[in-house]
């Protein structure tokens, strides 16, 4: 049976509201229990995995994961694989779209500018006639799910896990918590713009990180003591927008990163993986800089960490 939540942006109305699963600390360095929310961002998302490294490093083993986009692929393998690092840092991505042109403030050449604007020009071609230019792309995502979650379902993890993505019809967010893993995650991370939604009952979902960017009061729901969150953005860039366009694209940066700032503050403890560059969302080339980003974050929260586990056990 398929497990479905609807909510409207910004709201504690559940259209359906499912009893939360009893959890109990699993820790073995008897630490209280703890969940896990793992923010979106496409390619840095990678750092979760370096992040759930780290934590198991400590011997910290969250009970339950709410992950988003890239996070919900990533918290998804983890509870349903043993092999779940090797299979995430292996993911198959050579069929996915590419980041378009250069990165901006990278002061590119003539042919580098004109290479990105004919990349831009197809993107928005493909949107304007198509779902975006990752549609070629689905039947390799799909697969490339498939493999990581062994076709497994949401409930049959070591822990429990909720995935969230947006509904296009709606406005509302989605959470879903049983059934096809593979196609939940696909839900979850289908970039408007670069993928197409996914059809699912009287829903069209799409990228979770568009209604919630950091669904922490899902991870309350589990019933544990504390929220650990993952914020895998990066910080404004650096060079001032010098058209219309850029301009645009900078006030739904600004937008975003206002959001993500006000729901990653409802939790306990926020771990922000520093990114050494800036990493385009499709640049998934960039998977391994993203992992050891996501293992130095939480070595810089660990102490901060373990005290907030060790009262929470008391």
């Amino acid at each position: 049976m398929l497990l479905v939540r609807v909510l409207l942006p910004f709201s504690t109305v559940e259209q359906q509201r499912l009893e939360p699963p009893d959890l109990s600390p699993p820790t073995s360095a008897g630490q209280g229990s703890f969940a896990l929310v793992l923010g979106g961002g496409g390619a840095r998302g990678f750092a979760h995995v370096g992040v759930l490294r780290g934590l198991e490093s400590l011997g910290l083993v969250p009970a339950g994961l709410v992950g988003v986009s890239m996070g919900a692929v990533v918290a998804a393998t983890w509870a349903l694989r043993e092999d779940w690092y090797r299979a995430l840092v292996a993911m198959e991505t050579s069929g996915f779209p590419r980041p378009l042109g250069s990165l901006p403030g990278e002061r590119p050449g003539a042919l580098d500018r004109l290479r990105e604007w004919s990349g831009l020009a197809r993107a928005g071609w493909d949107m304007f006639v198509g779902w975006g230019v990752g549609a070629p792309a689905v039947p390799a995502g799909e697969a490339a799910l498939k493999d990581l979650t062994r076709g497994g379902r949401l409930e049959d993890g070591r822990a429990p896990v909720a995935v969230v993505a947006t509904d296009l019809r709606s406005g509302g967010r989605v959470v879903l918590e049983a059934g096809d893993a593979a196609g939940a995650l696909y839900a979850s991370a289908a970039i408007p713009g670069v993928l197409p939604p996914q059809p699912r009952g009287d829903a069209l979902l799409a990228d979770g990180a568009s209604a919630d960017l950091a669904p922490v009061d899902v991870a309350r729901g589990f019933g544990c003591p504390v929220v650990v969150a993952v914020d895998p953005g990066q910080s404004l860039q650096r060079h001032d927008p010098k058209t219309g366009f850029e301009a645009l694209l900078r006030a739904v940066e600004i937008c975003q990163l206002t959001h993500a700032h006000l729901r990653f503050e409802e939790a306990d403890l926020v771990i922000r993986p520093s990114f050494r560059r800036t990493i385009d969302t499709l640049d998934f080339d960039a998977r391994r800089e993203c992992v050891a980003a996501g293992i130095r974050g939480v070595r810089a929260r660990r102490e901060d960490l373990l005290a907030l586990l060790r009262s929470a056990s008391v």
